[in-house]
């Protein structure tokens, strides 16, 4: 889980395993645009393939840039 998403930041999307099935943006890759403030759930939008979803933080694991 990723506790301080920052925009450009590239993630992986990830849900429990009991619901992965059902989410069609599971184990996809993108980039944080979008990082919601104030109280209640955060939420972050995702850049997929040109198109922003909006996921709560929690189901976001950071994807490790490879070194050239």
């Amino acid at each position: 889980m990723i506790f301080h998403p920052r925009p450009g930041q590239r993630v992986r999307i990830h849900y429990a395993k009991r619901s992965a099935s059902i989410m069609p943006h599971h184990g996809k890759v993108g980039v944080v645009r979008l990082v919601s403030s104030g109280r209640g759930p955060r939420n972050v939008g995702v850049e997929i393939d040109g198109l922003t979803v909006v996921v709560p933080r929690g189901n976001l694991i950071a994807v490790e840039e490879a070194a050239p």
